[in-house]
């Protein structure tokens, strides 16, 4: 479990302890920090933490573990901030040293002015960090060769281009985002106040919430979740309808391949339970009916 790693260090301070005057008296271990919770980001991790009630607290230690229960190591620490009237102070520290696609946990442990240390924070907080960027994109009818955008690379591409995931047309006025292909799916997520507000694909059924046409209305301010065709998660917020004809996205992809994890991090997630193979049979069998 993680919490032996401050185990551990209760023990090695007990042993330092053990040599010290019977009238010393000892610090009692802080409790351990709550509502730890974290927001994902590009090429970053943002953690943030409930302060303690406790005013002999003098820092907080960020842990991280590519496992959930074990090898949590050090990687930075926030000193305390004097909390005479016990308010409610969050706190909050940036692993700006990890890499898009790769999944980390975390978690916060308390150190007295005595360096006494709590146990590792219980909730179980990982983040997959994951690329993002601002696109505009041209209706196909006014600029074909600016209307598709490929997500893995970040680009614009044409709508008729073999790596284009999604692309814009327009109609009667009226704009449209559409799938390049069959075997990409889209969901619009309904208006939405921030490009946060939807931090993972609500769904990963074909059969659930996903659109049965291959394309759907754009409307500023909504929020779309895309599942690419080899199994990548996506979402695009339409930001602004220029005058040019032009629309602005927000956009983040998510480069674990089956990881629904968007952005930000308070979840309960559901990761997908079917492979690739399966995805590919099932989108065959529906292709076809």
């Amino acid at each position: 479990m993680k919490r032996m790693i401050a185990v551990v260090a209760a023990v090695i301070i007990g042993i330092a302890l053990a040599g010290c005057d019977d009238d010393e008296v000892v610090s009692p271990v802080p409790a351990a920090p709550q509502g730890v919770y974290s927001i994902t980001g590009n090429h970053a991790v943002y953690l943030y933490w409930n302060g303690i009630y406790d005013r002999s607290v003098r820092q907080y230690v960020v842990w991280r573990s590519l496992e959930p229960q074990t090898n949590y190591v050090e990687i930075g620490r926030r000193d305390a901030v004097s909390n005479p009237n016990q308010d409610l102070l969050v706190y909050e520290y940036v692993d700006n040293t990890v890499s898009n696609g790769t999944t980390y946990y975390y978690a916060v442990s308390a150190m007295n002015a005595d360096g006494r240390q709590s146990e590792l924070s219980a909730e179980e907080v990982f983040d997959t960090p994951r690329p993002d960027g601002v696109a505009t994109l041209f209706p196909n009818n006014v600029a074909p060769e600016l209307s598709g955008f490929n997500f893995e690379t970040g680009s614009s591409v044409s709508d008729t281009s073999i790596i284009a995931d999604i692309f814009v047309d327009m109609t009667s006025d009226i704009y449209y985002l559409n799938v390049a292909d069959t075997f990409t799916d889209i969901m619009d997520m309904g208006y939405t106040a921030s490009f946060d507000d939807i931090s993972f694909s609500p769904s990963t059924d074909v059969n659930v919430g996903w659109a049965e046409l291959p394309w759907v209305e754009l409307v500023k301010g909504h929020t779309y979740i895309v599942w690419t065709r080899d199994n990548h998660f996506a979402k695009l917020r339409a930001e602004l309808f220029n005058p040019s004809g032009s629309v602005r996205f927000q956009w983040a992809w998510q480069s674990a391949i089956g990881n629904p994890e968007l952005v930000p991090a308070l979840r309960e997630p559901s990761r997908p339970e079917h492979d690739v193979q399966y995805l590919a049979k099932l989108r065959d069998r529906r292709a076809y009916e």
